[in-house]
């Protein structure tokens, strides 16, 4: 992305001057300023970025097996020492961040192995809440408990803050409340611009318009209508009046959040431009690098600490496939077809080098521990593992967050457990949830338990899925 389409964010403070292409410019990091300017107390920020992507992988060109280790057994590998050629078709665009990556093989997702229903929705259900999707009438499966990163913002978040960010090109659902409802997108970059610097950049010479008297108007209306719940919930009782109360208590977030975000230390840079029209090929290529540059922006001046990528729509011409459609014709069939395989494994690719390029902006901007990079603990994973439907072998990598897990490290867990499904039998290794209590943990959520206490093994037995994951650390 060039400077047109968002320009640098001008700076009150110390500025870091980005040159990676992504339309970083002058980045402020709360990190930089003084003790007295932070909230927190003394230390790196935590922070969780995940991006999300669809269609499972093709596992035999995601995956890795240096000095030809095998399958039926659990081992680990170091990526520092292996060469580009060394890493597999797919993850070969990560190569230069090795050292900050942590590659985990052979995770099952055995909750999304449980239900009998369209995989698809099981999977967006389940991947990153650990629980059962719950069917729905005429509409797309809902989980039954939070996702991750929802547990994550409720331990990290600061009043005033936006508590996370959910943004996509359009998808499914992968963030939930805790009751299991599904938290809208945004989709739009000016939407997420908006949001983030809802006072637009400062201009001293721009006399007011009528979207500026909008903004500066918002935070007296929330504040006349907190007032206006404050004097009827008194008048009310039982169920109508704890709706009133939550409404009334949302508005005081909200309230909160304007007022933080109308004092942000890093000033808000020029609105992103409309871009390519859909049509246009680049039209993915440059939505992905606003929210990316976006959503640093947004973690580096603590705007937020919880982010979410989902990333899709790529379409035949991106990922050189003969005409047909991407997710019938080739990702159901890229284990057996060699044209589908190819399309799928180029299709993963450019999600691979959506994943370096967040890498990237994160790694641009400067902190206490060296960069941002190493206070985010960023996650790439998928709502399914394979494009066939299989939920064995997750395909995750993480990277960052280098105080709290060991990176540089490939991770393989054979397929020991038989987990018990509608549609059969499958093995899998440790159930997912285990890894997401690490994660929850790790961010700092005091809990032992993420989704389903057990899954079902061939024979009926019980497979435990609390604790945290093995071998991270």
């Amino acid at each position: 992305m060039t400077a047109s389409h968002l320009r640098a964010p001008r700076l009150r403070r110390r500025s870091f001057l980005g040159g990676l292409g992504l339309g970083l410019g002058a980045l402020c990091l709360p990190s930089l300023l003084p003790r007295g300017a932070r909230a927190e107390p003394p230390g790196p920020v935590k922070r969780l970025l995940m991006l999300m992507t669809e269609h499972g992988t093709v596992y035999q060109n995601w995956r890795m097996r240096p000095g030809n280790l095998p399958e039926d057994t659990d081992w680990e590998a170091p990526l520092g020492a292996l060469g580009e050629a060394d890493f597999s078709e797919i993850l070969r665009p990560l190569h230069g961040y090795r050292d900050r990556l942590l590659v985990l093989d052979g995770v099952g997702m055995a909750t999304g192995h449980m239900t009998g229903i369209n995989e698809h929705e099981e999977g967006h259900a389940t991947c990153l809440t650990g629980t059962l999707a719950q069917p729905v009438d005429g509409g797309v499966a809902l989980a039954a408990g939070p996702s991750i990163d929802q547990i994550v913002a409720g331990a990290i978040a600061e009043p005033g803050q936006i508590a996370s960010l959910q943004v996509s090109h359009g998808s499914w659902a992968y963030s939930y409340d805790p009751s299991g409802k599904a938290l809208p997108w945004i989709t739009d970059p000016w939407q997420l611009y908006s949001k983030l610097f809802p006072n637009g950049p400062v201009d001293p010479n721009e006399p007011p318009d009528d979207l500026k008297t909008i903004r500066d108007r918002q935070s007296s209306v929330v504040s006349l209508v907190r007032e206006q719940y404050n004097a009827l919930a008194p008048k009310m009782s039982g169920e109508d009046k704890l709706k009133v109360e939550q409404h009334r208590d949302l508005l005081h977030s909200l309230g909160q959040q304007l007022e933080n975000l109308a004092n942000i230390v890093c000033e808000a840079p020029a609105e992103p431009d409309g871009g390519p029209p859909w049509e246009d090929p680049q039209f993915y290529f440059h939505r992905a690098q606003v929210f990316t540059t976006l959503t640093t922006l947004a973690l580096s001046c603590d705007l937020t600490r919880v982010a979410m990528l989902a990333f899709s729509g790529l379409r035949n011409e991106h990922v050189s496939a003969p005409p047909g459609d991407l997710h019938n014709d080739y990702a159901h069939q890229a284990s057996t077809d060699p044209t589908a395989m190819q399309v799928m494994t180029n299709y993963h690719k450019i999600h691979a080098e959506d994943f370096k390029n967040i890498l990237a902006a994160l790694d641009a901007v400067p902190s206490e521990s060296g960069t941002l990079l190493d206070d985010t603990l960023v996650i790439w994973g998928n709502e399914l593992c394979t494009g066939e439907h299989s939920m064995n072998q997750w395909p995750i990598v993480m990277a960052g967050a280098t105080s709290h897990f060991k990176t540089g490290r490939y991770v393989r867990w054979a397929q020991k457990n038989i987990i018990k499904g509608t549609w059969g039998d499958e093995p899998q290794g440790p159930p997912h949830n285990r890894l997401l209590v690490s994660i929850a943990k790790a961010m700092g959520a005091d809990v032992d338990q993420v989704g389903e206490t057990s899954v079902t093994l061939k024979g009926d037995t019980q497979l435990p899925t609390t604790g945290e994951l093995d071998r991270l650390t």
